[in-house]
């Protein structure tokens, strides 16, 4: 495979500015910056577990993954959180987000947890709905994949209960 500078070499003569394209500010960017930058890996989810699945709205969570990966994550990071959907907009809160972790090729596990989950800001009513519980990968600043579980919010006897649905069931 030709690198970088051979491409750039074999159309510097009279052709500057073919391989570029035009920045929203008007100027060139090279469409080569980013060629030896390497593709994210794939991922693939073999198994979810929620602790507590049902319960009480803002009460403790564990969630478990088990996944599978193509290539390595160096410096890879969970990031949890809980995105209500509502009329007019979206409400996301961060609930937080792993250690920064390599994973390498093959299987490996993410395990986070919270002591209770904040919605304080969020109306009961908006909450009575159903949501995301959305576990994001994290490689280099970019988002690798996106595992969204549905929460549904009911009401109970005075009480906002959750259930968590995993996609894999």
């Amino acid at each position: 495979m030709s690198s970088k500078e051979d491409y750039k070499d074999d159309y510097k003569d009279g052709y500057e500015g073919k391989y570029a394209e035009e920045k929203d500010d008007g100027e060139e960017k090279d469409i080569f910056d980013n060629y030896d930058k390497p593709a994210p890996p794939s991922v693939n989810v073999t198994s979810i577990r929620i602790s507590p699945a049902k319960a009480e709205l803002t009460s403790a969570l564990k969630l478990e993954i088990t996944f599978e990966l193509d290539r390595d994550a160096i410096a890879a990071h969970w990031e949890i959180k809980f995105l209500v959907d509502c009329t007019h907009r979206r409400i996301i809160k961060i609930l937080g987000q792993t250690n920064v972790d390599d994973y390498f090729e093959g299987e490996s596990d993410m395990s986070f947890s919270v002591e209770s989950i904040d919605v304080s800001g969020i109306s009961p009513s908006t909450l009575a709905n159903s949501g995301l519980l959305m576990a994001v990968l994290m490689v280099d600043g970019e988002e690798v994949a996106s595992i969204n579980m549905v929460v549904n919010v009911t009401k109970k006897d005075g009480e906002l209960m959750r259930e968590i649905l995993s996609p894999l069931d």
